[in-house]
């Protein structure tokens, strides 16, 4: 026989993670990277307010009075449409009851790239797999008007759903565009109350869409630009790099943002940011510009410098052809 294998009794958990997680460094690091990776959400949409008031009345008037309603967010990639839908959707959910006046179904013009799968997607998000059950359609149209009754069935009493779709100019390449057609009609009728958005960077979207789904969209724009000025753009740079109030290590966090303050007000970092505003407005730029000397905070090192946000700066825009030839 062989010898009896001795059973380890599970290791206990170590010490040092605690120290780690209590680490203000380790959790400085931690909380800016959410933020630089949009993990979480800006306190304020700088540049965009009236757009967000108008998305925010909007949808409101739909999870509260039952109205239903069509928009389409236009602007170019960078310039903020899916945060601002983020934003209004998280201000609206601190309502009461909000999420449970209004289903909300997300779709991508990337992910569901026809009509079917668009309707599968719209299926799980309503939970209406139960309805569907083992039903077998002989045709798309069949399994759409199914879906579709299931939300005509109701009134204006109803529980409103939120359509958002993203990449909405793909969806307009979809054969027949059956789906646009379907809610668009239902969104101007008095059934079950919808609210559709689609947010694309296309001016032109419009022309893409059949003479009957155009004439059952409300034609509503919410036009979406880059508009900040320098100032408003070292204001979104203080404001990623900032701590919270509810930071565990209050005195640590009054120390981190007087740093903060003092390191933007330097005038090689102002160079920087002058340089890449210019070369880029788009936040999603800054925040490039931002994650490698975020990452590189150390308890060696646990406080950002100017050479690390001035190295950070000419690796994203070294010409990497350019390099190669040298």
């Amino acid at each position: 026989m062989g010898k009896k294998i001795k059973v380890k009794s599970p290791a206990k958990p170590s010490k040092e993670l605690k120290v780690i997680d209590d680490n203000p460094t380790f959790m400085v690091q931690n909380i800016l990277r959410t933020k630089l990776a949009q993990f979480t959400l800006p306190d304020d949409l700088t540049g965009l307010e009236k757009e967000k008031s108008k998305l925010y009345d909007l949808i409101n008037r739909t999870a509260s009075t039952g109205e239903s309603n069509s928009v389409l967010v236009i602007g170019p990639r960078g310039a903020g449409k899916s945060s601002l839908i983020r934003k209004v959707l998280s201000e609206l959910r601190q309502q009461k009851n909000f999420s449970k006046n209004l289903l909300q179904v997300h779709l991508n013009g990337l992910l569901q790239t026809d009509d079917r799968i668009a309707l599968k997607e719209i299926t799980r998000q309503l939970q209406l797999e139960n309805t569907v059950g083992d039903r077998v359609f002989g045709s798309f149209s069949e399994n759409l008007q199914f879906l579709l009754d299931a939300l005509k069935a109701g009134d204006q009493k109803s529980k409103p759903v939120l359509f958002v779709l993203d990449e909405f100019d793909l969806f307009a390449h979809h054969r027949n565009q059956t789906l646009l057609y379907n809610l668009f009609d239902i969104s101007q009728s008095a059934q079950t109350p919808i609210c559709v958005i689609g947010l694309t960077c296309r001016l032109d979207v419009i022309e893409l869409l059949e003479k009957r789904v155009k004439s059952r969209f409300s034609h509503r724009q919410i036009h979406v630009f880059n508009n900040l000025t320098f100032q408003d753009y070292c204001k979104v740079c203080r404001n990623l790099l900032y701590l919270p109030t509810d930071f565990k290590h209050e005195s640590y966090s009054q120390i981190w943002n007087s740093h903060i303050d003092e390191l933007l007000e330097e005038s090689v970092v102002q160079d920087v940011l002058k340089r890449q505003y210019h070369l880029n407005k788009d936040v999603r730029g800054l925040q490039n510009l931002l994650i490698d000397p975020v990452c590189k905070l150390s308890e060696l090192n646990p406080t950002l410098t100017t050479s690390g946000i001035v190295d950070s700066f000419k690796q994203i825009t070294t010409d990497c052809k350019a390099a190669v030839l040298h």
